[in-house]
């Protein structure tokens, strides 16, 4: 069960990355992607970080690869704004929730489901 302490720094850590991924990474291959910081979780120690990154394009093993060639520039970055008893190990996970959500949507707007009216009688009553 995790701490008012941790929960408090997993929401001020994500929101730290999110900013340093989108604006301070000058990094070619990431600049056209759309990447965004779904979760960071926080070991009970801070020693660890487990972030849940979603990318919005085919690249994603690429953007997921990028991610952690660079680091050690976003640690170095986290540091300076989020004041931890460690700096913490990043692991960049790809978070496929947005992706279910999308190929669920368009499941659904395939199905051929009859509309209520007012009353909750369908157009076939």
């Amino acid at each position: 069960m995790s701490s008012i302490r941790t929960e408090r720094a997993n929401s001020e850590v994500e929101k730290v990355l999110a900013d340093i991924i989108s604006n301070r990474l000058n990094d070619p291959r990431l600049s056209n992607e759309f990447i965004t910081v779904t979760y960071a979780h926080l070991s009970v120690d801070f020693r660890h970080c487990k972030v849940g990154i979603s990318v919005y394009s085919e690249n994603e093993d690429v953007v997921i690869r990028q991610l952690r060639k660079s680091e050690g520039y976003i640690k170095h970055e986290l540091v300076k704004e989020v004041k931890l008893p460690y700096t913490p190990e990043l692991t960049f996970v790809l978070d496929e929730g947005a992706k279910h959500s999308d190929k669920i949507n368009e499941i659904l707007s395939t199905l051929n489901i009859p509309e209520e009216d007012d009353e909750g009688n369908t157009e076939e009553d």
